[in-house]
């Protein structure tokens, strides 16, 4: 108590260190507690389900697709015959219109095989989950709801179960609330209904859509890879018993729940927590050295101390003291800039990002601070108390404290912490330049249409009003001239899945004038349903042919829109104008369709992917097969010449107005969807340039404290040399040029690091080689500029010193 008592006097009596080292841990502290705490809540965090490593996500694997859903009937093998697996369930999407007593909306969901919640081990927070009733055909609807659907519509209702609610125009009653923690790959959970297989219409049909994710629990004792094996052994019997439909089914994929629930996430959580910890790295280095100046100058205390009976031991207490103080009152602050700075961290973070609205100040962050701190203490002690361990007490009080205190052994040591600075300060600016160059390189990508002033709504129809083509055609006909005739609407369009937005549609297709390949060679291509005016309501070039129109319809032959690459490729010894490609499109036999057109290379997926392929087909001539698919994936597009922004209240009220059982939701501008497609990479370069800039700043001042305390003690020294006949400009150019060499070998020793460094995070970049030469050459550039101008301010009093008055002291 006694030295902490004297530590606290001690940095009352230097306010402006004290100042300055709490501000840096405070920022170093923090930053690092709401990293870890965004971390905790994606990686860390316990999932919802009962032994999640006994859980399995699994896939089919096709030569073009190594993640491919299954069919129905595919699952109805694999959980049939299977005998290591506790239980495999399925899981579809289902994206709904629901309505109850209030406004009708849009939700999305999942359709479930009942024992899915058996299977991954999770209770409901209120009423029940499914079980095998459920899943029998004829069986009463209902339905689970998620719990943010309960707090956000219902507002927490404890009498929720039991309410009759209606789906697509079918009624079910609500059956339970899901935990708030409950979480599926890649999928959202608004609303989850049983999957009744054996009643559905696809259950005998192996030739159906693939919408099916299954996943499974392995039993005790049994291995992943005993499960994996066992599930490729069903395949390949599948692949004897029906060659001609299976023959393209090359593998099966197994990959753990929690590994397929976090994805990349994890590669770019990692990239971000190991930038934050750099800087706090640094922040700990600049404040040892600070340490190691205050131990240096306080060497004659120490000494009679000692003389006094302190043991080595008690000196290097009262020093950890002052820095374990220090370490407190920063980590204290940070924790509280960490807990109240989340929501402005959420608002930062991708909305894509797994559980990250599970985020959290747990105990698991509080035990992380408490260590960061314990390590900051321990750091920021060792440079004093390595110093002490090394100096001859009885010599410091011989010397009466004249001169360079803590002498060549001290100043050796304070070189080395600076040089480490400046190298971990070269690493973190190398990593956020690759990223901002990449950003750059991806940002310019031609998406392959106009973004600006373009508004995009979702629609979601309900299936009794719209069970076939010509009901979803009449909606479109009287939707489609109350939006172009609303005031600055110059184009309005459908397409069934918008560019750059979460979701895939693909089929498969072939050259019917070339030989077929076989079917586990046809290419496939990104699918699409549109209307005339969506390509021009998108301004996508329309590079030959023609345009779909009104006329191509249902009694018209099928025709189709192809993209450039997809021209390029197959078509490139003749014009692609009226020749034909065979789709599979439907349950049933591929079918030809007629090309009639062809347009410009347009990013469905990612802006990073060049030059896919892509079939469009016009809205009047879709199957009977496709209007499921299209009752939930329903998008419209408006290019105005006022701001999209504006249109939305008028938009939805038209849509209200041919029906108000079909409601609006996720209406964006088109520069939004961009932006959203970007968010993990912006985020990503936010962070890691954030604290980059910051270990900058550190790194600096740490630089200009060692050159400006080492132009403090060398005083004498200098006025000797000034007295004996040097310049002011001399002595400039002989401290600049012990700066100089501190930040040549902070400068080599940071490009070692960065070269084995950058490497780590080469998957994330684009466009750009981890170890690209402008990148790592303007960094290193800045860093010297701006280190060589910190060690310049620091040495220009050495300009202002008078020889007299430096040596009146002798």
């Amino acid at each position: 108590m006694n030295d902490l008592k004297f530590a606290l006097r001690q940095l009352r009596k230097s306010p402006g260190f004290t100042l300055v080292a709490v501000l840096t841990l405070t920022l170093g502290i923090g930053a690092n507690t709401a990293i870890f705490s965004v971390v905790n809540a994606v990686l860390l965090k316990p999932f919802a389900f009962a032994q999640p490593e006994k859980l399995i996500w699994i896939y089919s694997q096709m030569p073009d697709s190594a993640r491919l859903n299954f069919t129905l009937p595919e699952f109805c093998d694999y959980r049939d015959q299977n005998t290591l697996l506790e239980g495999l369930a399925a899981v579809g999407s289902y994206n709904t219109t629901l309505v109850d007593q209030s406004e009708a909306e849009r939700v999305q969901g999942v359709r479930v095989s009942a024992n899915i919640f058996q299977v991954l081990g999770v209770n409901p927070l209120l009423g029940r989950v499914f079980d095998s009733a459920d899943d029998r055909p004829g069986a009463p609807g209902v339905v689970l709801i998620s719990h943010g659907l309960w707090e956000r519509r219902y507002g927490k209702q404890s009498d929720i179960v039991g309410t009759n609610v209606t789906l697509n125009g079918e009624p079910r009653v609500i059956a339970g609330v899901l935990p708030s923690d409950f979480v599926l790959p890649n999928l959202d959970t608004d609303v989850v209904v049983p999957l009744q297989a054996e009643a559905d219409p696809r259950r005998n049909v192996r030739t159906s859509v693939h919408f099916l994710r299954l996943v499974g629990r392995i039993k005790p004792g049994i291995s992943a890879e005993q499960a994996h094996a066992e599930l490729d052994a069903i395949r390949q019997n599948l692949r004897r018993q029906f060659p001609d439909v299976y023959a393209g089914n090359i593998g099966i994929v197994t990959l753990p729940l929690a590994e397929e629930i976090v994805g990349n996430s994890r590669n770019i959580l990692v990239t971000i927590l190991g930038a934050v910890a750099a800087l706090l790295l640094i922040a700990c280095v600049n404040l040892a050295g600070m340490a190691l100046t205050r131990a240096a100058a306080r060497q004659r205390e120490l000494a009679v101390r000692s003389v006094l009976g302190a043991t080595r031991s008690q000196l290097i207490r009262l020093l950890l003291a002052e820095t374990g103080v220090l370490a407190v009152t920063g980590g204290a602050l940070g924790f509280l800039f960490a807990t109240y700075g989340s929501s402005v961290l959420i608002s930062l973070v991708p909305p894509d990002l797994p559980r990250i609205h599970d985020l959290a100040i747990d105990t698991r962050v509080m035990l992380f601070t408490a260590g960061t701190i314990l390590l900051v203490a321990g750091i920021c002690g060792l440079a004093p108390a390595w110093l002490l361990s090394r100096t001859d007490l009885r010599d410091a009080l011989a010397s009466g404290g004249r001169g360079s205190a803590g002498g060549s052994t001290q100043s050796r040591l304070r070189h080395w912490l600076v040089a480490g600075q400046v190298a971990l300060a070269l690493v973190l600016l190398a990593s956020a330049g690759l990223f901002l160059r990449s950003f750059a390189l991806i940002a310019k990508e031609s998406p392959g249409f106009d973004p600006q002033n373009v508004l995009t709504v979702r629609l979601s129809l309900p299936a009794p009003s719209y069970p076939d083509r010509a009901a979803f055609v009449t909606f479109y006909e009287k939707l489609l001239p109350r939006l172009a005739a609303l005031p600055g609407v110059e184009s309005a369009g459908y397409v069934s899945l918008l560019p750059l937005n979460r979701g895939h549609a693909s089929i498969n297709f072939f050259v019917p004038d070339r030989p077929a390949p076989p079917e586990t060679e046809r290419p496939a291509a990104n699918f699409r349903i549109i209307t005339p005016g969506y390509i021009s309501a998108m301004r996508i070039p329309l590079r030959d042919g023609r345009n779909f129109t009104e006329e191509d319809s249902g009694d018209r032959p099928s025709v189709a829109i192809i993209s450039a690459p997809l021209a390029q490729k197959f078509f490139a010894d003749r014009s692609p104008i009226g020749q034909r490609l065979t789709i599979d499109d439907t349950d049933g036999p591929p079918r030809p369709v007629q090309i009639v057109g062809v347009i410009g290379d347009v990013k469905q997926d990612r802006l990073e992917i060049p030059g896919t392929f892509d079939i469009y087909l016009p809205l009047r001539q879709v199957t009977e097969q496709g209007v499921p698919w299209l009752r939930n994936m329903s998008f419209w597009i408006l290019r105005t010449s006022i701001s999209p922004a504006a249109l939305e209240t008028s938009v939805r009220n038209q849509i209200r107005g041919v029906d108000p059982n079909v409601p609006a939701s996720n209406v964006r501008t088109m520069e939004q969807v961009l932006s959203i497609a970007l968010a993990i990479r912006r985020f990503t370069l936010l962070l890691v340039a954030v604290f980059a800039a910051a270990a900058l700043l550190v790194a600096a001042a740490g630089l200009y404290a060692v050159i400006s305390y080492g132009v403090g003690q060398r005083t004498r020294e200098i006025g000797v040399r000034l007295a004996l006949g040097a310049t002011h400009g001399r002595v400039l150019q002989m401290i600049l040029g012990e700066g100089l060499r501190l930040v040549l070998a902070g400068l080599g020793a940071g490009l070692v690091a960065t070269f084995a460094i950058v490497q780590l995070i080469s998957s994330q970049l684009y466009g750009v080689s981890a170890h690209d030469p402008l990148s790592l050459s303007l960094v290193t550039l800045l860093l010297a500029l701006i280190s060589l101008l910190a060690c310049w301010l620091a040495a220009r009093p050495s300009t202002k010193i008078d020889p007299i008055q430096a040596l009146h002291s002798e």
